[in-house]
């Protein structure tokens, strides 16, 4: 049974040591490493050949063009694919492995946080760790962090949208293509790879702006998803165009007491139930990750949650614009 390891890495100098290393040290050792180099300006070339990585090389492309370059190339009847800054577990492999049964297409896994010094990064670990814990052994969404897919489910599918050119809905729209298709994907929680979350948290919010763009483009192509997934269900979809109108009801509410007594209440009204219902969806996570951590820093994770959402707002409606409104009026 030979297993292939594909890993994108796009300037990942720093980190893709550490993640190689944890590749090579397996439980169940992989027929091949395969890196593929997405026209990186650093180091990345030069480390993962000193670990005897097969490395590739392309221009820049994105991930979907790079994983889909490299399992191309493979020679496993299963395909491994992770990041260049996670460290997978010792025995991830073969928990991947457990997964599979005839008419499983892919097996994927959880994270553990690689730098928890960093409140940012911890906030950001807890949130997956609740999501994934509402997880049942089957699931419609595999995130290509830490996922093992059959070559042959690959090549039914035709493997990632290379339309996608950021690290962003690739990996929904692959399982959402393999779900369609009759194939069963699989959550293993035992397979667990280390990742360096965020820190900074300007940067964060770029990154969150541009989920929330290619989001667009994920539910043009599978409308009836635009409802979520297991992982991000409806509630997440509403929440960021909620949170832009939370914000406008209190930078104009000072504003509103010059309306007429009517209006004023219409607005209050209509800004508290925009509020109360904004609240309701933001306010349990920062509650369920004190819960179960202990920390009341955590609480902190509903201000960025709020920021995160504004940020995701603009994502989604550049987004609108680019895959809806002006594809509409090109066709």
């Amino acid at each position: 049974m030979l297993v292939s390891i594909v890993i994108p890495a796009y300037n990942a100098g720093n980190t893709l040591a550490a993640c190689l290393d944890a590749c090579v040290q397996q439980s169940q050792n992989a027929a091949e490493i395969i890196v593929v180099d997405d026209g990186s300006t650093d180091d990345t070339a030069e480390v993962a050949r000193s670990f005897a990585a097969e490395c590739l090389q392309q221009h820049h492309l994105g991930p979907a063009a790079a994983r889909n370059k490299g399992w191309r190339m493979a020679h496993g009847e299963f395909v491994a694919f992770t990041d260049a800054d996670c460290i997978p577990g010792h025995d991830w492999i073969s928990r991947l492995l457990e997964g599979f049964e005839d008419g499983v297409g892919g097996v994927g896994g959880t994270y553990a946080i690689a730098n928890p010094k960093h409140l940012l990064a911890r906030m950001i670990q807890e949130e997956i760790a609740i999501r994934h814990a509402r997880f049942g052994p089957e699931v419609d969404f595999l995130g290509s962090f830490n996922v093992m897919y059959r070559r042959t489910a690959l090549e039914a599918t035709g493997g990632f949208d290379e339309h996608f050119r950021a690290a962003s809905g690739e990996d929904n729209d692959l399982a959402y293509r393999l779900a369609d298709a009759g194939w069963r994907l699989r959550y293993a929680p035992l397979a667990i790879v280390a990742h360096h979350h965020p820190t900074r948290l300007g940067s964060y919010l770029c990154t969150q702006m541009r989920h929330g763009f290619w989001r667009m483009k994920l539910y043009a192509k599978h409308p009836k998803r635009a409802r979520g997934d297991r992982y991000a269900g409806l509630a997440d979809f509403a929440a960021p165009p909620l949170s832009v109108l939370f914000l406008a009801f209190l930078v104009f509410l000072p504003a509103a007491f010059l309306l007429p007594k009517s209006l004023l209440l219409l607005y209050t009204a209509i800004g508290g139930l925009v509020s109360l219902l904004y609240l309701a969806l933001r306010l349990p996570m920062p509650l369920r990750m004190v819960r179960r951590t202990g920390s009341l820093k955590l609480l902190e994770f509903g201000d960025v949650a709020f920021l995160r959402d504004l940020a995701r707002a603009s994502g989604m409606a550049i987004g609108v614009w680019r895959f809806f409104i002006r594809r509409k009026g090109q066709a």
